[in-house]
């Protein structure tokens, strides 16, 4: 080796990997180095450079296997250089925690080695969930879940010796009122790299790719912060072989929440703490931007789980502009999300409670691409491969640009990723709480695990929730409604805090527990006392402000009324204010509403309600005023697994690929603007067009849009003159001569608007814990593929299902409801609360599917999908080689194929029964005209559902074998008229 200098200069070759030049003070050339380097190879730091920078050449044909390829003729940063350090130290079970005080606490190694050194001072340790909470909100100091069990963070102050160090956080050892040592528990020592990360991203000398070597473990407290201008590459690589270096997000337990529950701004602790950022990669709204993210982010060791919110998630990417014209490749890898959990698992014997390690979400978009006027002709794409487990998956949208894609790619086809909505991490319920009344409007609970900031959500507590009731209480098993905003805000004012009471352990109910001697009558000078507010009938009476259970009696004018029935309503303010001669101004508002108790006496009471003043004589709650806590106890929220995020929430423009994965929970989707109607018929020579709404502004001087009657499916292109509002208008267009009449309600769209692809290839619905779902639901539905292909006239912009246990459900009133292409055989269940219908579906390689399921099984919810195919405009729909796993029925008009279709058999517990499923022919959703049915070498029971003018329904089968089903023994039934003499011209069925 030769240098102009060399004494401060070294380097070491592994064998695993390179751990590159280091430099101290200065930049050094070195003209070649003769180590333990791929042949061929030279290493040069480059100058000149206050921080060392490597360029790995190779002029070998020869490259050994060991060589990390990835960083081939690739520049790179390494993290140390930036102050980082991959200081990383868990013990599983090892500790001892001992409070010494009101502020520190000694931690000690239960092992017989001296583990602990200088290096750890000034670190940061996670603990396990070892600390009881203070049910005080944390304004400020350091970050906790209040009146929760949960982490905190605390930070090295003194390393006493090889087993005993000194931390700056007094742990209680769960036990607030009394503090002692708590053994056996776990801790991770880590080095803070989150504003290395964010020095690293922000230096003007970075290189494109950031380099560790395998297994390396970068803590960060919080959330880093990369800012990615324009126009940029960032790379995080590592060697090929072994584990990926990692990112692990150490905000366990953390509380972002506010202090009344409204999921506005952040606990100042939680910023004190971990920072006041929440995305990894700040994206810019312009430019192309490619980023390889190849290291392993390891999320949140531990999550509280919340209903809404207080926890926080994260997010990926963030492009969050309305008009992002940002391209290129962002990429992102998931291949190890559990590796801690699986090394505690491996140490311990077992994962303690609360550990999660869920994903943050993928990210939050509103558009993405480039394109010229016309058509996109730069991508925005996003891709995560491996896996991606998440209590909120991906939020990513495409407002007005058919140029987002997004992708999901699992490991491989025999591997499939897990791409998984974490119901698990979010709570509907919460059960064995202890709670008790304070006063009669005032509830307190105490849990280890549960606070009413984990109830918090937009339909209770958010600031903005003012509809109605969606969460209730059950104390001693009676149900008591906690009421949203829209209640307290009529009488306390708009935005008030004061009313609901919010803290961690106590909350003031708006329905007072009634008790004897209570009154309840309508009072229209004081609202706050307005507790009679309708009488629909004689025994029905709706009671507002308490909470009155069945059994309850009632005194008035001398008799005595019981409460048989109660049931909880909602009105309008507007409605609320009718029974007022002069309602206040926004009274008036049919956006918000009250909920109320609707009541039914067991007799009725003829007085007016303004008459009526009832006294209290029994509460069924009025025992729960004792002051004593109830055990059994629990807190709900209405919608059950429907909480707060979903596996995908995108819309109608977003190009959407999934390839061998397996998901689990809902995709969502939003309809944004993509075509306007034109208000009237057009010919001739014209320069403008009368359209109705857009609803967006992106139509501007100069760009080329299709006028288009999809009915014929006749297009012209035509080029604005001017911008376009968006609003019902003349779009100004330059002189040109139409071809073809275009009727009133033809579309005026862009095809930069129009996504071009959408495919679901082996994709697999599965339970969160990986076994086979039946019963998933894919709410997207890419109508601009069905005007994309009316446009092009090229069917490569079908819809496209390949292999995989998916549904699909086709939207009959949609106008451009896209077409779907299926191939390798998939097995089509149900779309969760939908009709599994299929539209028109196109068959590309005469495989067919499986259509439905069934299971009878002992001990599990029965199951029987079936399945509906409707053909319109006489399409001709190959059904050929297709298996019955249920009943499907075939309706509209057209002309089905069914060679080979064959039933499967039924099953019980197991057990194949000698009966199967039926091929049905019914109208439901289409009147029939003309349907045609041919098929030979089939095997299932035929039944006509429906009573078919004879001649309208034609059905020809040879060789086909009517094999008993479900409610059909004989194989064969019809509704149509058999006696009609043209009968048997329509209906034939030759058997096998």
């Amino acid at each position: 080796m030769s240098s102009d200098k060399t004494e401060d200069w070294f380097a070491q070759i592994k064998k695993e990997g390179i751990e590159f030049a280091r430099l101290k003070d200065k930049t050094y050339k070195i003209t070649e180095f003769n180590g333990e380097l791929p042949p061929g190879s030279k290493i040069w730091p480059i100058e000149p450079s206050g921080n060392p920078q490597l360029i790995i050449e190779n002029s070998s044909d020869q490259v050994k296997e060991d060589q990390p390829k990835n960083i081939k003729n690739l520049e790179v940063d390494f993290l140390e250089n930036f102050g980082g350090k991959a200081f990383y130290k868990p013990f599983w079970g090892q500790l001892t925690y001992q409070p010494l005080d009101n502020s520190r606490t000694k931690v000690t190694y239960q092992g017989n080695e001296n583990v602990f050194n200088s290096d750890y001072l000034g670190c940061w340790l996670e603990p396990s969930r070892i600390h009881k909470c203070s049910s005080e909100f944390p304004n400020s100091g350091r970050n906790y879940f209040p009146n929760a069990t949960a982490v905190v963070y605390s930070r090295v102050l003194e390393v006493l010796d090889g087993k005993n160090l000194i931390v700056d956080f007094a742990y209680n050892g769960e036990n607030s009122s009394a503090p002692s040592a708590i053994s056996d528990e776990d801790g991770i020592f880590f080095f803070d790299n989150k504003f290395a990360l964010e020095s690293w991203s922000k230096s003007g000398r970075r290189k494109d790719a950031l380099f560790a070597e395998s297994g390396k473990v970068y803590g960060v407290l919080g959330m880093p912060k990369i800012e990615v201008s324009k126009d940029s590459k960032i790379n995080f690589i590592g060697p090929k072989e072994g584990e990926a270096p990692a990112i692990h997000c150490m905000w366990s337990d953390a509380f972002n929440g506010d202090l009344h529950g409204r999921g506005l701004e952040a606990a100042g602790s939680f910023i004190e703490t971990f920072g006041d950022n929440g995305t990894l990669f700040h994206l810019p709204n312009s430019g192309r931007v490619d980023i390889n993210f190849e290291w392993q982010f390891i999320p949140p060791t531990y999550t509280q789980k919340v209903v809404q919110y207080g926890s926080p998630t994260g997010t990926i990417f963030s492009d969050p502009s309305n008009h992002s014209s940002q391209f290129g490749l962002k990429r992102f890898c998931n291949l190890d999300q559990f590796r801690i959990r699986e090394e505690m698992k491996k140490s311990l014997g077992f994962v303690r409670p609360g550990v999660s390690f869920g994903m943050p979400n993928q990210g939050y978009c509103n558009g993405g691409g480039r394109h010229n006027g016309k058509e996109i002709t730069d991508f925005c794409i996003y891709r995560f491969e491996g896996d991606w487990m998440s209590k909120n998956p991906n939020n990513m949208k495409a407002r007005t640009s058919g140029g987002l894609r997004v992708e999901w790619i699992g490991h491989s086809k025999e591997k499939p990723g897990k791409f998984i909505e974490m119901e698990s991490l979010k709570p509907s319920r919460f059960d064995d709480l202890e709670m008790r009344m304070v006063s009669q409007n005032r509830v307190e609970v105490s849990s280890s695990f549960f606070t009413w900031y984990h109830l918090a959500s937009q339909e209770w507590t958010g600031g903005t929730s003012t509809s109605s009731e969606l969460t209730h209480l059950i104390i001693d098993g009676k149900k008591i409604g906690l009421n949203t905003n829209g209640d307290f805000w009529l009488i306390y004012g708009e935005n008030d805090l004061t009313g609901r009471g919010f803290t961690a352990s106590e909350i003031n109910l708006f329905d007072k527990l009634p008790k004897r001697g209570d009154t309840i009558r309508q009072n229209l000078q004081d609202i706050s006392k307005n507790n009679l507010i309708g009488k629909p009938s004689e025994r029905v009476i709706e009671v507002w402000g308490f909470a009155l259970q069945n059994g309850d009696k009632l005194n008035f004018n001398g008799q005595t009324y019981t409460v048989e029935k109660t049931e909880r309503k909602w009105k309008t303010w507007s409605q609320f204010s009718e029974q007022y001669t002069s309602p206040k101004p926004d009274w008036n508002r049919t956006d918000r509403r009250i909920t109320y108790t609707e009541v039914t006496l067991d007799k009725g009471i003829p007085q007016t309600l303004s008459e009526i003043e009832f006294t209290v004589n029994h509460s069924t709650l009025e025992p729960l005023l004792d002051g004593k806590y109830r055990k059994g106890c629990s807190a709900l929220w209405d919608l059950g697994n429907n909480s707060a995020g979903h596996l995908m929430y995108t819309d109608y423009n977003v190009n959407l690929v999934m390839e061998n994965v397996e998901t689990h929970g809902l995709i969502r989707s939003t309809s944004r603007p993509l075509y306007a109607e034109t208000s009237k018929p057009l010919s001739g020579s014209v320069s403008s067009i009368p359209v109705g709404s857009l609803g967006s502004d992106i139509w501007k001087k100069g760009h080329q849009l299709q006028l288009v009657d999809p009915e014929n499916g006749v297009v012209q292109e035509v080029e604005l003159i001017d911008s376009f509002n968006g609003n019902a208008g003349n779009v100004l267009v330059k002189p040109v001569n139409l071809t073809h009449t275009f009727p009133e309600k033809s579309i005026l769209v862009a095809l930069y608007s129009l996504p071009s692809e959408a495919k679901f290839e082996n994709t697999f619905f599965v339970e969160e814990n990986g076994e086979p779902s039946y019963s998933q639901r894919i709410d997207y539905r890419p109508q601009g593929l069905r005007i994309r292909q009316i446009i092009t006239g090229d069917n490569k912009y079908r819809l496209k299902i390949k292999g995989g246990r998916i549904s699909w459900y086709s939207n009959l009133d949609n106008r451009f409801e896209p077409e779907i292409e299926l191939s390798e055989f998939p097995h089509l269940v149900n779309p969760t609360s939908v009709v599994p219908v299929l539209l028109n579906p196109v068959f590309i390689d005469g495989k067919g599917a499986r259509f439905g399921f069934q299971r009878k099984e002992d001990g599990k919810d029965e199951i029987f999908i079936s399945s509906r195919v409707v053909a319109r405009n006489r399409a001709k729909l190959d059904l050929q080689n297709s298996v019955l796993g249920s009943d499907l029925t075939l309706e509209g008009n057209g002309e089905f194929l069914i060679d080979n279709l064959k039933s499967g058999n039924f099953i019980i517990n197991g057990q194949t029964q000698n009966y199967g499923y039926n091929l049905k022919f019914q109208e439901r959703f289409i009147k029939t005209k003309d349907l045609t049915v041919k098929g030979k070498n089939g095997k299932a029971g035929i039944m006509i559902d429906s009573p078919f003018k004879v001649g309208d329904f034609k059905l020809q089968l040879e060789k086909w074998e009517l094999f008993p089903g479900i409610f059909n023994a004989g194989g064969f039934q019809t509704k149509q008229d058999r006696q009609h003499p043209d009968y048997e011209k329509f209906v034939k069925i030759e058997r096998a």
